[in-house]
């Protein structure tokens, strides 16, 4: 009786360690990819929605570190959502001139995403490497329409 007791525990036990086990693999889809992940992209994040020309989507917010961390630059893509007819499509990807210059490096402390009526806004913060003393630059950047935007710096001591 008691040797049966013991079994059906083991039994139970070894059940339980195989379905965890096999859980974790199942939840981490993406795994081997995001483990591919350059290292120097610091920050990836959704960063609202928009519409144009019968396509919907959402930005996609990415600061990467450059020359080891001397500086970052800053990205916006716009990808559609998926429909049932089509997977997710990158549309464009946005390179900022006035701000990615590996001649006048900024490098972003932080970056958020904000809707004001119906625009996206990325609002960050940035030291600049030309700038006497440490300022702290406000950098605002409006998403107008695809690869169409308004940017703005204010500056102001750290």
């Amino acid at each position: 009786m008691v040797k049966s007791i013991m079994l059906k525990k083991t039994i139970v036990l070894l059940f339980l360690a195989g379905v965890y086990q096999n859980g974790y693999a199942i939840e981490s889809t993406l795994l081997g990819e995001v483990e591919k992940l350059p290292i120097h992209y610091r920050i990836v994040k959704t960063c609202g929605n928009w519409k144009a020309e019968n396509k919907d989507g959402y930005y996609r917010l990415i600061i990467g570190d450059v020359y080891d961390g001397a500086g970052s630059e800053i990205y916006v893509q716009w990808i559609t959502n998926p429909t049932q007819e089509k997977h997710s499509e990158l549309i464009k990807t946005l390179a900022f001139p006035e701000l990615n210059n590996d001649h006048s490096q900024y490098s972003f402390q932080s970056a958020d995403c904000k809707k004001e009526g119906k625009y996206t806004f990325i609002k960050a913060k940035a030291l600049y490497e030309h700038d006497e003393g440490e300022q702290i630059h406000d950098i605002s950047i409006k998403l107008i329409d695809v690869g169409k935007y308004q940017l703005s710096d204010t500056v102001k001591a750290k």
